[in-house]
C-alpha cells in the first residue's frame, strides 16, 4: 500500500487556481515528462503520462480532479482543492496497492520522480496563479 500526499496553499481563489489546475498537461513540468490530455478534461477522457495510459474519473470544477490508474495503483491520484485563509490549498493524493513492475519501482525510482514532479507542477500552478493575478 502506497500513501503520497504533496500539498501547498497558493495564493488565489478556489477558481483562479481551477482554472490553471484544469489545463494540468500545461503546467505539468516538461522536465519531469508528459502529462497529456489529448480529448480535453471530462470524466472518462483519456490520459497519457509518459507512457502510461489511464482515465480521467473525476471532474469536480473548484473541488476535485481525480485519475484512475486503473490495475496500476488501485486507488489512483489526483487533486483536491480547499479555500483556506490566504488562498487554496491544493493536496495531490497518490493511493491504493501497487502491482507489477510499478510496485518494485516505486520505492527505487519512482517515487523519487513522482515527488520531484509534483513538486515542480506545484511551482508552476503557484507561478500560473500569480502571473493571472498580476496581469
Amino acid at each position: 500500500m502506497v500513501y503520497n500526499v504533496h500539498e501547498r496553499v497558493i495564493a488565489g481563489s478556489v477558481e483562479e487556481v481551477w482554472a490553471k489546475l484544469a489545463d494540468v498537461g500545461r503546467i505539468y513540468p516538461a522536465s519531469s515528462g508528459t502529462f497529456e490530455l489529448p480529448e480535453g478534461l471530462f470524466e472518462g477522457a483519456p490520459v497519457r503520462h509518459d507512457r502510461a495510459r489511464y482515465r480521467v474519473a473525476v471532474v469536480e470544477p473548484g473541488r476535485k480532479l481525480w485519475f484512475d490508474l486503473g490495475k496500476t495503483i488501485s486507488g489512483g491520484h489526483g487533486f483536491e482543492l480547499f479555500p483556506v485563509e490566504g488562498g487554496t490549498l491544493v493536496r495531490h493524493h497518490l493511493k491504493g496497492r501497487l502491482s507489477g513492475v510499478f510496485a518494485l519501482l516505486w520505492p527505487l525510482i519512482i517515487r523519487r520522480h513522482h515527488d520531484k514532479a509534483l513538486e515542480g507542477l506545484l511551482d508552476n500552478l503557484e507561478r500560473e496563479v500569480a502571473h493571472a493575478d498580476a496581469g
